[in-house]
């Protein structure tokens, strides 16, 4: 055999013995997004990092998949909330990993504006693990979300996660319930309006955007609006514990409150 014939068979039997990366099932993505969504209904955390784990094992099957990076990092999102209040050193590294996965996301396909602003919602987020940052982080993130927002302006994801980071960002700044109550009705806007075919994109956060615009609602002491973004997000999501148990029966209690009081 001639040296180039047998260079030529040695690279086929290379090629072929090597593993392929197989494609993520549609329904496997579609029953992790369901178990993630079911975990946040439910405030368990636990449930939470069993759906990263089915998307982190998705992601690590088809590391070149922009959207499967992207999943995990909803997964950190989701999960560093319900983490930092009992373990921080455990919420800061979901935290991080969110971002990591982000950006590896956004190296594979820089236009994607919903990596992008959860990019910038997830540094923001980080800002209670590393105080001395904030300088640092609270830009990056403002610089992110504005991004997204030119990438993605129909998205009620990218709207949200500007709104959060407006919620939470101090008045003298820029931030408070006032301007993000702007920000957070627009998301829900966009959120009645938002589909996809794909099983694999996008399209968690419907209920999120009526559920923080009702949360800015109430800092303003506007109940009735509260009370109807509340019933809004039970609508498009009855499984949501947090709006059914608490965050209506709230803004209910206040709207007959604040009725009882006028002269």
């Amino acid at each position: 055999m001639r040296p180039s014939s047998m260079f030529a068979w040695l690279f086929l039997c290379v090629a072929f013995a090597a593993p392929v990366a197989r494609a993520a099932d549609p329904r496997a993505v579609l029953e992790a997004k369901r178990a993630l969504q079911s975990a946040v209904n439910h405030a368990a955390p636990d449930e939470m990092l069993k759906a990263r784990s089915r998307f982190e094992a998705m992601s690590a099957a088809e590391p070149g998949s922009a959207l499967l990076h992207y999943w995990v990092a909803v997964a950190d999102w989701r999960l560093t909330p319900f983490l930092s209040g009992t373990d921080k050193v455990k919420a800061a590294r979901y935290c991080k990993d969110g971002i990591d996965h982000c950006d590896k996301a956004i190296a594979l396909d820089p236009r994607f504006g919903e990596a992008i602003a959860l990019k910038g919602g997830l540094q923001g987020m980080s800002i209670q693990f590393e105080p001395g940052s904030m300088m640092t982080l609270g830009p990056q993130s403002v610089a992110n979300t504005r991004r997204a927002i030119t990438l993605a302006p129909n998205s009620p994801r990218v709207w949200l996660l500007d709104g959060l980071g407006t919620l939470n960002k101090p008045e003298r700044f820029g931030g408070g319930a006032v301007p993000a109550g702007e920000t957070l009705d627009r998301a829900a806007a966009l959120a009645a309006a938002d589909s996809s075919a794909d099983s694999a994109a996008p399209d968690w956060g419907h209920d999120d955007a009526f559920l923080w615009a009702g949360r800015a609602a109430m800092m303003r002491k506007d109940y009735a609006s509260a009370r109807e973004d509340f019933s809004k997000a039970l609508a498009l999501n009855p499984g949501n514990g947090w709006v059914r148990a608490r965050l209506l029966p709230e803004a209910e209690k206040a709207l007959v409150d604040s009725a009882e009081v006028k002269p």
